[in-house]
């Protein structure tokens, strides 16, 4: 009956005008994925403590522990290529760590 959002967004076209909000979700959905993939040698119960929080300008803002944020700065340049191939442009510009 209802078509979950990220099924909707797989289906934008790549060079339309996408509202901003939309991107953000995109990005933040196509994080998740990516983080998985680009960090598979880490163990799965650090990965669940990380979050993308917003998106603006280009900027993904990420939530994780100290530690983890530092080991995923250095692989920040793995994760935004990763990022963009999912999603078919160049998004995300790049990963800015806070930490919680």
């Amino acid at each position: 009956m209802f078509t979950p959002i990220g099924t909707l967004l797989k289906t934008l076209p790549k060079r339309s005008r996408t509202p901003e909000a939309i991107v953000a979700l995109h990005v933040r959905q196509v994080f998740g994925s990516s983080l998985k993939k680009v960090c598979a040698d880490l163990p799965e119960t650090s990965l669940v403590l990380v979050r993308a929080s917003t998106f603006k300008g280009g900027v993904l803002n990420v939530i994780a522990p100290s530690l983890l944020s530092a080991e995923l700065h250095m692989r920040a340049g793995g994760l935004i290529q990763d990022i963009n191939e999912a999603l078919g442009r160049k998004a995300v510009k790049r990963l800015k760590f806070r930490q919680s």
